[in-house]
């Protein structure tokens, strides 16, 4: 019976865009096995009509349904070895996901040790309390005054979002309206952004050489805020992107300040048009931050904890500034598109020969702790 249940979820597995991406041009059961409680089922499958087998494994529990245990590593399928193989693959899924449950518990501010000595009750109430969280996203449009037309802004706005009347109010400096799940506010503030803050974090700006410069001409600017009721920060970024992409455009803006840096329009602008094709814009919500002192070169991320992750820092490494760059927007890449989840002590593999140790102590280059990575 989980013979043919196993080919049909091993055959969606396949056809996610992350995975083969496509029906496999073959399929079959080849055999069940039993491992710590839960029934196994092996797959054979071919990519393609003349390609080679693959092995493949789902996994049930006890009262037969799918335990999280459906995985490939599009190794080639041997009859002798395809039992060993599985259990590889699984040991491996449950490596993964209690990675994955150790990351949820430290977003929940909680040790594997204080979860374990919960009741049942106090587990669910201490994870009402964060699932209650909103998630938000606060950044300025630098103006070079205050003379714009705050009523087209408006309009625009309103219209591009397709926003029903009872779901906006506005006056003349002021613009709130809901979204899905989603409370959205522009005001048009008639000063520059508060103690140099603009100015400061425009020095970080190594793409942008008339950052601090441009940034310096601002005497005005549009405070856009984006909170989401279900606290789902994906969903809050995009249309956090979007609403300061249109505000920069439409109001001719000087620069973009949020995530730790500010942005050259044109640039936020091109990285925002990715949201069409349902990419992530990485470099709009992840600032990757570069440090050269006595002991190398380091690097460190800003805005991942608005994500709900810790940031992840290179400290002192003989790397170059730009390898250093590529790596980490790498991980945030692998973190936010992929799910990828770490935990202390354990090792990071973007190829078969490398072993990177992570660790997990008080951050360097940015507030609370990090994820240190040797690379």
């Amino acid at each position: 019976m989980n013979e043919k249940k196993a080919v049909e979820i091993m055959t969606g597995w396949l056809s996610h865009k992350n995975e083969l991406g496509r029906k496999p041009a073959r399929i079959k059961a080849a055999g069940s096995f039993t491992y710590e409680g839960n029934e196994y089922v092996i797959l054979k499958f071919k990519p393609d009509l003349f390609g080679r087998w693959e092995v493949g494994v789902v996994g049930f529990d006890g009262e037969g349904n799918e335990c999280g245990h459906t995985f490939s590593e599009f190794e080639e399928y041997d009859e002798a070895t395809a039992k060993d193989k599985c259990i590889a693959m699984i040991e491996y899924l449950k490596e993964y996901w209690r990675g994955r449950f150790l990351s949820e518990l430290e977003r929940r501010g909680m040790t594997e040790e204080e979860y374990n000595s919960m009741t049942e009750e106090e587990r669910k109430q201490k994870w009402d309390e964060v699932d209650d969280q909103n998630a938000v996203r606060v950044g300025s449009v630098l103006l070079r005054d205050a003379k714009i037309d705050f009523d087209a802004l408006g309009d625009l706005l309103v219209k591009t979002f397709q926003v029903a009347d009872e779901n906006c109010t506005r006056d003349a400096q002021t613009l709130v309206f809901s979204l899905e799940n989603n409370t959205i506010s522009v005001a048009l503030m008639d000063t520059p952004v508060p103690e140099g803050e603009a100015e400061f974090y425009a020095e970080g700006n190594f793409l942008w050489k008339e950052a601090v410069e441009t940034t310096k001409q601002h005497q005005a600017h549009l405070l856009v805020a984006v909170l989401n009721h279900e606290a789902n920060a994906i969903e809050a970024a995009c249309f956090f992107t979007d609403t300061v992409n249109l505000c920069s455009m439409e109001t001719k803006a000087l620069g973009i300040y949020t995530t730790g840096t500010v942005y050259e329009p044109s640039f936020y602008n091109e990285w925002a048009g990715k949201l069409r094709n349902s990419e992530m814009p990485l470099p709009l919500w992840v600032y990757v931050g570069l440090v050269r002192d006595e002991n190398g070169n380091s690097g460190y991320t800003y805005g991942l904890t608005l994500f709900g992750r810790l940031e992840v820092e290179v400290i002192g490494t003989s790397h170059s500034p730009e390898e250093i760059y590529n790596f980490l927007y790498n991980v945030c890449d692998g973190i936010l598109s992929e799910g990828m989840y770490f935990h202390d002590g354990e090792t990071l593999s973007f190829t078969s020969e490398e072993r990177l140790l992570i660790t997990k102590s008080k951050a360097v280059y940015v507030e609370g702790d990090s994820f240190k990575i040797g690379y």
